[in-house]
């Protein structure tokens, strides 16, 4: 066990995407909790336990609805759920410990006009603060942008299971069922600050797709990037927590297509080891913060992040 001196500014737990369930997300699987994702969040409430915290008394957690556009998870979660904290403990203030799309929702709130400047400090832990390449893939033609490998990666399976869920039941085409159903899908493909990503192959040419020309852009991210200075403008304390040595997609390859709402059918792909197996690390550390590199994937990361967090936290 680690002993590590902390303050008690309670600290809010915002998870990462499908680490929150409810009937608001799928019908029949009952009231909040971390569903599927429990084996991952609850060894890290356990470590955060070990420092000193204790769960409902200093050490909460904001689940979501990640179905949905990430603003309205902030609006409708997040700002209720720190007011109720703030209310049961008597401080006016917390700190947010984000992990993946958790994150951007806590990005939405403290950089939104609806902020009550109630938030200390914010960890970001393998948050695509700038998006994800794999993502164009999910939300324009409802699938993962390569196929199952040896190396088991659950968000690309879990996401697969999601849409395959939606698209029998609703009994829509895979593209549909994300558009309609996982809207907040649409919040993590890459923005303006990823740069080009799309890599065009046609008649033995390559050359990249400019962002600037693309039909599919992310109008979520680039608003909040384009005023991520207010961070700091509002005496928030930022820290970065990023993974590496895990292959991470980088690129996508596509070729030319008949569709007149996408930029072209995905071909291949082309990674990098600097990531963490979903987010390069480039994406997280676009932001301005202290950055603490850690080797592992999203989830090691969790673990690995301890230290850092008893050294952040007090």
């Amino acid at each position: 066990m680690l002993s590590c001196p902390v303050n008690k500014i309670p600290i809010v737990l915002i998870p990462g995407l499908f680490g929150s369930m409810s009937d608001a997300i799928i019908p029949g699987t009952g009231s909040w909790s971390f569903g599927s994702a429990k084996f991952i969040y609850e060894p890290f409430i356990q470590q955060l336990e070990s420092i000193g915290y204790q769960r409902n008394k200093d050490l909460f957690i904001c689940f979501y609805d990640w179905s949905q556009r990430i603003d309205d998870s902030a609006q409708h979660y997040l700002i209720p759920r720190i007011e109720e904290i703030k209310l049961k403990t008597g401080y006016n203030k917390v700190n947010l410990v984000c992990h993946s799309m958790g994150g951007l929702v806590a990005r939405s709130y403290i950089q939104s006009e609806q902020y009550l400047y109630d938030v200390d400090k914010v960890i970001l832990l393998c948050t695509p603060n700038a998006g994800s390449a794999p993502n164009y893939s999910f939300w324009t033609r409802g699938k993962a942008p390569v196929k199952s490998s040896l190396e088991f990666n659950i968000v690309y399976n879990t996401m697969e299971l999601y849409i395959r869920y939606l698209s029998t039941r609703y009994r829509l085409d895979r593209i549909q069922a994300v558009h309609t159903y996982f809207k907040g899908l649409q919040d993590v493909i890459p923005g303006r600050e990823y740069g080009d990503y799309l890599i065009r192959e046609d008649r033995g040419s390559k050359e990249f797709i400019s962002y600037q020309t693309m039909k599919t852009k992310n109008k979520f991210l680039d608003k909040l990037n384009n005023h991520k200075s207010i961070i700091k403008a509002r005496g928030i304390d930022v820290t970065l927590i990023g993974g590496y040595e895990k292959e991470t997609i980088l690129y996508l390859k596509v070729v030319p297509t008949m569709s007149p709402n996408i930029e072209g059918k995905i071909e291949g792909v082309l990674k990098t080891n600097i990531g963490d197996g979903n987010v390069v690390l480039n994406s997280l550390l676009s932001l301005d913060g202290d950055k603490y590199i850690l080797q592992g994937d999203r989830t090691e990361v969790l673990y690995k992040s301890q230290p850092i967090l008893c050294k952040k936290l007090q």
